[in-house]
């Protein structure tokens, strides 16, 4: 948020998080302004896929939970590298649309601004749905920032590109 007199002031950081690469990149973003900002990170994952499955025998099985306690324990170790870095950092575990729920939980945490990866672990996804960047950049109420992942010609740089939007 602009605050009185120009200055830019950011309390809160949601941190969109699918465990890949591409999103470990914004996660490093993310920190940065943190520690700028003394802000505090919110890391935010969404269980997006199926979570029932139908056996031979016509048996629904719910997969939520091994899902839940497998992303629950990432999220606890995401929490812990960005703590090592001096970075006030909580989490949030949701299931459903992954646009939907970043945007749900950006007005419910009260965010300053997202930080997101252009590109997550779905490839295919994007040509027929379209992106999650892009719908959470189209409808979030507060600022996103955008990390381009890299490119492999762009394995020398230190820092990915970034698109503030």
């Amino acid at each position: 948020m602009i605050a009185p007199g120009g200055s830019l002031t950011v309390k809160r950081i949601l941190a969109p998080t699918d465990f890949s690469a591409y999103s470990n990149d914004a996660l490093d973003y993310a920190a940065t302004l943190a520690k700028q900002f003394g802000a505090e990170i919110v890391l935010v994952h969404v269980i997006e896929s199926m979570y029932y499955s139908v056996t031979d025998t016509f048996t629904v099985v719910d997969h939520l939970w091994a899902l839940e306690k497998t992303a629950g324990a990432l999220l606890d170790n995401a929490r812990a590298q960005l703590a090592e870095k001096n970075v006030a950092v909580k989490s949030r575990l949701a299931s459903g649309s992954a646009a939907d729920e970043i945007l749900k939980a950006a007005a419910e945490e009260k965010a300053d601004l997202i930080v997101m990866g252009t590109r997550g672990r779905t490839g295919v996804s994007h040509l027929l749905l379209g992106s999650v960047a892009e719908r959470v950049v189209r409808q979030a109420n507060c600022p996103v920032l955008t990390v381009r992942d890299r490119l492999p010609q762009d394995d020398k740089r230190e820092q990915p590109s970034v698109t503030i939007y």
